[in-house]
């Protein structure tokens, strides 16, 4: 009777590596990258990321998500 820890034989539940078959799955090219689903950012890294759902020339007076910045010009509350 052998065990199954012992080292002359090899366990069956894990078939040996046979040639052409690779143990672990294909490399993403390129085959450094350890997240190759990240893209890599375009704009330079040196400029602040702006948000991408606004445009990019936003006039000052527009409401933001706390209200108009500057009281309207066209309701005087006199």
């Amino acid at each position: 009777m052998q065990l199954p820890g012992d080292p002359g034989v090899d366990p069956p539940e894990i078939p040996p590596p046979t040639p052409g078959t690779p143990t672990e799955p294909p490399q993403e090219s390129p085959p450094g990258d350890p997240r190759p689903e990240v893209p890599v950012p375009v704009n330079d890294p040196a400029e602040p990321d702006a948000p991408r759902e606004l445009p990019p020339d936003q006039p000052d007076e527009t409401p933001g998500p706390g209200g108009p910045r500057t009281p309207p010009v066209n309701q005087a509350s006199h």
